[in-house]
């Protein structure tokens, strides 16, 4: 129960964090790569050694090198989406991707589903648009982007948590959480620091006090929102496709009620209603797992 807990906690504190980020307007990249360094040497130190030979020669190697890959390029796409198609668009299909990790947990490893798991994916999704929809002037750029941008954010981000749930299945990864976690972010960062030396100035103010608090705060979430929620699969507490549906739709809660205590966000009625689907949501998972 305790590693659902802390799987749940660094889903919600990936959110606190990006939003500081934000409104303190620290520099974005400049956190990302700190983050991705943080998990990595996080990863690198609960495992307890850099057993290069023994990563290369593991047969997840190459899904961590893909979902390494994967993770910055969606980043990438993120921020790309939210200026050509706006950040409501791109916050409802990022959030939407909760979907494709429950759904491909339950068609790849035959998960019996009952009347109430399928009610309760209907209202994850219900909520989903609900807790981030708000009315938005912002304008799109071209009919194009505004259709294949979300519909790509949506996939990789799918495709990121099903590649975990995979590797973790096939692999048997649970012994070699924190390598595997430190291996990926370590390809992330690689990524990263290769795409701000192309890209110029990027990286400018690297050494700012912001950069860096901001960026190890970030890393130490998302390294738990991967060695976690690995964790948490060996528990056996709950379903692997109700795991992902409750922490995601936790944290789709609680960044509701964050933001509007501590950051003074308004609330529309639809965002109220889409909270309370979200508490509906998670007792419902919790109830179809007992």
């Amino acid at each position: 129960m305790v590693w659902i807990i802390l799987c749940a906690i660094s889903y919600i504190g990936i959110f606190v964090i990006f939003k500081l980020i934000d409104v303190k307007n620290a520099p974005l990249l400049n956190c990302i790569v700190v983050n991705y360094l943080t998990a990595t040497v996080l990863g690198f130190a609960i495992f307890g050694s850099l057993p290069v030979a023994h990563i290369v020669e593991a047969n997840w190697f190459p899904i961590g090198i893909l979902l390494g890959f994967l993770f910055i390029i969606t980043f990438l796409l993120v921020g790309i989406s939210s200026s050509k198609t706006g950040i409501v668009i791109t916050t409802v299909a990022s959030k939407m991707s909760l979907v494709v990790p429950m759904l491909f947990y339950i068609i790849m490893y035959n998960e019996p589903v009952s009347a109430v798991k399928i009610a309760a994916i209907l209202l994850a999704v219900a909520s989903v648009i609900l807790c981030t929809y708000k009315p938005s002037k912002e304008k799109t750029k071209g009919d194009i982007w505004k259709f294949l941008l979300p519909a790509i954010i949506f996939v990789a981000m799918g495709a990121n948590d099903s590649l975990v749930i995979y590797s973790r299945e096939r692999f048997g990864i649970s012994d070699d959480a924190a390598l595997f976690t430190a291996t990926l972010f370590g390809i992330s960062l690689l990524c990263g620091i290769l795409y701000s030396i192309v890209k110029k100035g990027t990286l400018r103010n690297f050494l700012t006090f912001k950069a860096w608090l901001f960026g190890i705060l970030l890393g130490s979430f998302n390294f738990g929102s991967i060695y976690f929620v690995i964790k948490s699969m060996e528990t056996n507490l709950i379903s692997t496709s109700s795991l992902y549906g409750i922490c995601n739709t936790s944290t789709i809660l609680l960044s509701i009620i964050i933001g509007g205590i501590f950051f003074k966000e308004k609330l529309t009625k639809l965002n109220i209603v889409g909270g309370i689907c979200a508490i509906a949501t998670i007792l419902l998972m919790a109830y179809s797992s007992i």
